[in-house]
């Protein structure tokens, strides 16, 4: 199952680094990756990850680290039936 999270950072030494290693360790694989600089200092970090285990737990473990200022878990997009494909694309 494949989740994505929003996450802003101090942009500090080595924090990119011990997020990325956190997702890998809790048994998550990294499916996307966009880090850009934001106004204050930080890094927005927005990225998903593929994995089996519940994503609540790895968006409180994420939370946890140090150089985390907020960690968002984002909305699974809606599943794709047929019927919606269909009603999609004669909208488009």
């Amino acid at each position: 199952m494949s989740r994505a999270f929003a996450i802003e950072l101090e942009q500090a030494e080595g924090a990119l680094l011990r997020l990325l290693g956190t997702i890998e360790r809790r048994g998550f694989a990294l499916a996307g990756l966009q880090a850009d600089p934001t106004g204050s200092g930080g890094l927005s970090v927005r990225l998903s990850v593929d994995g089996e285990r519940d994503p609540n737990v790895l968006c409180r473990q994420l939370e946890r680290l140090v150089d985390v200022r907020e960690v968002r878990l984002l909305p699974e997009p809606p599943e794709e039936t047929p019927d919606t494909f269909q009603a999609t694309w004669l909208q488009g």
